[in-house]
């Protein structure tokens, strides 16, 4: 990835008059971190929005600061948006200092087609959408891949241990043992259950003399059987089954 610059100009607005910055096709900011004290800054929204699609909150960016020579690498930390244009409102950018570790949470991209879903019909379930993780700003990933290609029956599972990452320079916190997709079977639709047999027996009962037959007697006593053998069988605890 080519080297990503944002020059930052300093802002004299502060609290309401920072509408009439936004207004004006600028996003309002502040900077700070690495032993600099916090600084209102302030960037043009499409030239801010062109660098958050390359760099995310994950790739080492170098700030050109106001009233500084030279530049100094950080992140982009956070971004309040709209809630209903999603444009940004105000950011957050972090001062980092490359020869130190630092704990970041990288967004998980999945890629490729799982069989189970193509042709069984399942269901992709992702379980994780990023991993916590602690390396050198320079060597934490912009994001990293999920291949569920290989996810091809219902019995299989990627899990935080099975994914592809440089691990001699980037340590996984997140637990190994998570479970990041699988696939779901389709739904098996009940079909309905059928009457015609009970319907058949309440016409027997309605046959002239039927009461008066000793088959019939028979089968009162076994429905009494039945209703006296009922409570051994409710007796057992449905958590013992």
């Amino acid at each position: 990835m080519a080297d990503l610059e944002l020059t930052l100009d300093a802002r004299e607005a502060h609290g309401k008059a920072n509408k009439r910055l936004r207004r004006g096709g600028l996003v309002p900011g502040v900077v700070y971190g690495k032993g600099h004290e916090s600084t209102p800054v302030q960037v043009e929204a499409k030239v801010f929005d062109t660098l958050y699609r390359a760099a995310g909150r994950t790739s080492v960016i170098k700030f050109h600061l106001p009233g500084e020579r030279g530049s100094t690498s950080g992140l982009i930390k956070s971004i309040q948006r709209h809630p209903l244009s999603g444009n940004a409102l105000h950011v957050d950018f972090y001062l980092v200092d490359l020869l130190q570790e630092m704990e970041l949470d990288v967004p998980l991209v999945f890629v490729g087609e799982s069989r189970a879903v193509v042709e069984e019909g399942g269901t992709l379930l992702q379980q994780l959408s990023q991993l916590h993780v602690k390396a050198l700003p320079n060597d934490i990933p912009h994001e990293i891949e999920v291949n569920i290609s290989t996810l091809t029956s219902f019995d299989l599972a990627i899990h935080v241990r099975d994914l592809n990452l440089n691990r001699d320079l980037v340590h996984v916190l997140t637990d190994g043992d998570a479970l990041v997709a699988t696939v779901a079977p389709p739904r098996q639709e009940e079909e309905p259950e059928t009457v015609a047999a009970v319907e058949g027996e309440e016409g027997a009962e309605g046959e002239e003399g039927a009461e008066g037959e000793p088959g019939a007697e028979g089968e009162t006593r076994a429905e009494g059987d039945a209703r006296d053998d009922g409570p051994r069988g409710d007796s057992e605890s449905p958590e013992g089954s």
